[in-house]
């Protein structure tokens, strides 16, 4: 099995994933920015932007030394719809050369799918339509960004998966292979189906059938297992579907900034329908 996705997974992973997601060079400067991080960021997603500047990150020179992964710091976006959230950031080399891999979370009322529904609209949903929206300001990246995301890939501490059809894991970065403890045998937890790390199952089963269907997964707080334990994580994901068929998904997950929060609930956990 391919240690990356195939190239075109990977430029799709990146122009049309739900979270944001920029590269900067060693000074803070970005040099690629995604649909969503343009849309958090507006004009200040550009390239040499100051991004550490941008997301309110005073101490980035320190972070640059240390040159370890962090997690989930306080961050604020220009988009006035959602002015907040956290950034996540790790460091490591293109080329020779070292580079910043952001991933750049909004913090929304309350997630999609929600089963209540007196709730209104989410802004959740509201924000996916802003990503998926079309935008001339936005040229999508091609294959000669592959190098740039395969390195995010390897070094951005947020687990990233893809699922196929029947719900296998067909690829899984370092941060989700950890996520659910099995870095010393990836292949206990890659290629098998995605439904034996969730909690609870009734949550995986509605994602499945969501994920077919092209419905976005937003802002949704579920635990995962590591080992039998329980893993608090935030979801973002979105799929790829061709003629009506899921070719795979783009699966964002989170360490949870907020561990003890009550996890959310889809339809089918919902004792009230």
């Amino acid at each position: 099995m391919s240690r990356y996705p195939s190239s075109e997974q990977l430029v799709d992973l990146f122009n049309w994933a739900s979270p944001g997601m920029v590269v900067t060079d060693a000074d803070g400067a970005v040099v690629l920015a995604n649909k969503a991080a343009t849309e958090l960021l507006g004009h200040k997603a550009a390239a040499g932007s100051d991004l550490a500047g941008v997301l309110g990150i005073d101490d980035y020179d320190a972070l640059l030394k240390a040159g370890v992964p962090v997690e989930n710091r306080a961050a604020t976006f220009a988009n006035a719809d959602f002015p907040s959230g956290y950034a996540n950031v790790g460091f490591g080399e293109v080329d020779g050369r070292t580079y910043g891999f952001w991933a750049l979370r909004p913090v929304t009322t309350h997630p999609t799918p929600s089963p209540a529904p007196g709730e209104g609209t989410s802004s959740a949903q509201a924000w996916i339509d802003r990503v998926d929206r079309p935008s001339g300001s936005y040229t999508p990246v091609g294959a000669d960004a592959v190098p740039f995301i395969q390195a995010y890939y390897d070094t951005c501490p947020v687990a990233i998966h893809l699922i196929e059809e029947d719900g296998t894991v067909a690829h899984a970065n370092w941060k989700d292979i950890a996520l659910v403890g099995a870095s010393e045998q990836p292949d206990t937890y890659v290629g098998h189906h995605i439904r034996r790390i969730y909690a609870d199952q009734d949550v995986v089963e509605d994602f499945l059938g969501r994920w077919g269907e092209d419905a976005p997964i937003i802002d949704f707080r579920a635990d995962f297992l590591n080992k039998g334990q329980r893993v608090p994580v935030v979801i973002f994901s979105t799929a790829k579907v061709e003629n009506d068929k899921l070719r795979n998904t783009r699966c964002f997950v989170f360490s949870d900034s907020h561990p003890d929060r009550e996890r959310d609930k889809v339809k089918a956990l919902d004792l009230s329908f």
